[in-house]
């Protein structure tokens, strides 16, 4: 099939398409079963091509739309009967007459299209041989099909009826001589110029005798010669019926005439236009159908993508340099601390600092996971749910990254616990321990206490992580039920159905996307709410406070500091020199007189204003004491 001839069944084909809502693909199958079964000749003959697709277009409404079919009724019937294709418009033409004859012959008597068609395939050729016409022959078809000789079987039964008839003078001479004596012409039986209706009653002499009848015809055609015989009324009946009609046309024209069909022309139409604009366009209508799929899922997900973002935003804005240097601070100042309380820099007890380096490895592994492996684990639960909602390439990519950064969160927070174990296996003294402890829940409260922007997307996060899990029920039970439909829709061939049902698919998965995205936000805008209305408060109270009369510096509040030993003891045991309450080497108390006086040679407290915090001043004056006792500590070991 050349180009020119490709391009011109495909117009004809949306045209078919259009008129007759069927599938242009299906009406392409149907004209290139016209070029190849009756010639290839007929693409050169367009409007008489066009006129036999018309044909089979109507001949496929009264075959439940199977317009491949329909094409291999026509064939054949064209074929078996060796209709000239010499003029490409004559046979057209013959090709309708036959469509109207085989509709008509279904519409009256038993047998349907196929079945006719399955009997033609038998008997066509003979029929055509003996001068029997196409009605008659449909007629003859008919009236087997009701004495139960169906189909191919009918059509074989015609043909050897038929071939016996033919015979004539050739008949066998003991039958010859049995049918003279019956009263039979048989030269006149032969004579194809006579209908089969004259010809075979001819034969009904024959009704009263079986044993001719079956030495005539053969046994096991007997049957079959009786009820054509028997039945010519019924012969004349059916061919009147089938003659000049339009039949085809008329039952097509009914079918066409319903809601479905109606619709089905609508759609035909659409897609037509949908054909063109691809024509025109080219592949830019393709690149905008795959980005449009691509852009629902992310679209869907908008809610949850902004709220991941605007939490990474915030993590980002938070002051980590700050919040580092306090950090390392709290780390040294822990270090000495506990290297004074169990005497690591005494000439006498003086052991490893590797201890020191395992608590800084430790601490920096804890806020190491706290800021990367959160983040990464953040991330990845996001990645996590795009590769559930979005398919092909994209799923794919989102796997990808929910896999890297989890393995980012596993390794981070293997190395903090390997750290802090470390750090536990190497500490001398159990109260160490409780030391640790306190200064990691130091650490989280920092964060805690200084950041409400912190405080608020951990959670914004925390509520995300629950409404993904407790949504996912709903939206299981949304995408199901729309699954439901959708197939429901499918198989009833109802658009409008499937168009809701992929509608509320994609609802499903947008309202899961929502609830998500509102989780966090909801409740990062009540922690920041609260943190505000809280600084609100505390602007108020400070705006409150007036100066006292003649007031340099604001009062001293009392201080208690308290009696933790957080060596566990460790310092029971140390040598001390002076006099105090204590225990030597050989079990004695002694008493210690600590002049603080001495100690803390010199105090001051430098307020710039007389409404400066009481808890900042005492925490002056804790951490003055604090060093005093570390150097009393130091004294006494």
């Amino acid at each position: 099939m050349c180009i020119r001839d490709r391009k011109q069944i495909e117009t004809f084909a949306r045209q078919s398409a259009k008129a007759f809502g069927t599938d242009a693909a299906v009406a392409v199958e149907g004209y290139k079963l016209l070029l190849s079964q009756l010639t290839p000749e007929l693409g050169k003959y367009p409007d008489a091509l066009r006129e036999m697709g018309d044909c089979i277009q109507t001949t496929s409404k009264l075959m439940g739309g199977d317009g491949v079919a329909a094409a291999q009724v026509l064939t054949t019937a064209m074929n078996q009967y060796g209709v000239s294709m010499e003029d490409p418009t004559a046979a057209a033409g013959e090709m309708a007459r036959m469509m109207n004859v085989m509709a008509a012959a279904g519409q009256a008597g038993s047998a349907e299209l196929p079945a006719i068609s399955a009997a033609l395939q038998q008997c066509g050729m003979a029929a055509k041989a003996a001068n029997v016409s196409f009605e008659e022959t449909n007629a003859a078809i008919q009236v087997l099909d009701k004495a139960g000789k169906k189909a191919s079987e009918g059509g074989v039964a015609l043909r050897n009826v038929l071939g016996q008839l033919s015979k004539g003078r050739f008949v066998e001479k003991q039958a010859r001589e049995e049918l003279e004596k019956a009263g039979i012409d048989v030269v006149a039986l032969g004579d194809n110029s006579k209908s089969l209706k004259e010809r075979l009653e001819m034969l009904k002499p024959m009704l009263n005798d079986s044993a001719l009848l079956s030495k005539f015809f053969g046994v096991e055609n007997a049957n079959a010669a009786r009820a054509l015989i028997q039945g010519t009324d019924a012969l004349q009946g059916f061919t009147d019926a089938v003659t000049g009609t339009n039949s085809a046309t008329e039952q097509a024209a009914i079918v066409m005439d319903s809601y479905a069909e109606r619709q089905a022309r609508v759609n035909q139409r659409f897609e037509d236009l949908k054909i063109s604009i691809f024509q025109a366009t080219g592949d830019f209508s393709l690149w905008c159908g795959v980005l449009t799929s691509a852009l629902v899922p992310l679209a869907q997900l908008a809610p949850l993508i902004t709220a991941v973002w605007k939490g990474m935003l915030l993590i980002k804005g938070l002051n980590w340099s700050g919040m580092w240097a306090g950090i390392v601070g709290w780390v040294r100042s822990a270090a000495v601390s506990i290297a004074l309380m169990n005497g690591t820099l005494s000439t006498s007890n003086m052991i490893s600092l590797g201890f020191i380096g395992n608590i800084g490895r430790a601490t920096i592994g804890l806020v190491k996971f706290a800021t990367v492996g959160i983040f990464n684990a953040l991330k990845g639960l996001g990645a996590l749910v795009l590769s559930f909602i979005t398919g092909g390439t994209a799923s794919a990519t989102f796997s990808g990254i929910a896999s890297t950064s989890f393995g980012v969160f596993a390794t981070t927070a293997t190395a903090a616990c390997r750290a802090v174990g470390v750090a536990i296996m190497n500490i001398p003294i159990i109260g160490w321990v409780a030391a640790a402890i306190a200064a990691l829940i130091a650490i989280g409260a920092y964060f805690w206490n200084t950041s409400a922007k912190f405080r608020a997307v951990l959670k914004g996060t925390w509520a995300a992580f629950k409404a993904c899990f407790t949504g996912i029920g709903d939206m299981a039970k949304q995408v199901f039920g729309a699954l439901g439909d959708l197939i429901k829709a499918a198989f009833s061939l109802d658009a409008g159905g499937i168009s809701a049902a992929l509608q509320k698919l994609k609802a499903g998965f947008s309202d899961y996307g929502k609830q998500i995205g509102q989780a966090f936000n909801e409740a990062y805008e009540a922690e920041m709410s609260e943190a505000a209305k809280k600084e609100a408060a505390d602007k108020a109270k400070s705006k409150g406070k007036k100066p006292a009369a003649n007031t340099t510096a604001a009062a001293v509040p009392e201080v208690t500091v308290p009696t933790v030993d957080p060596t566990g003891g460790s310092l029971s045991g140390a040598s001390g020199r002076g006099a105090g309450s204590g225990s030597d080497s050989g079990g004695k108390i002694k008493n210690i007189t600590i002049n603080i006086e001495k100690l803390v040679e010199r105090f001051e407290i430098h307020s710039a204003t007389v409404g400066e915090s009481a808890e900042q001043v005492k925490a002056v004056i804790l951490e003055t004491l604090t060093g005093a006792l570390n150097d009393t500590q130091l004294a006494t070991s």
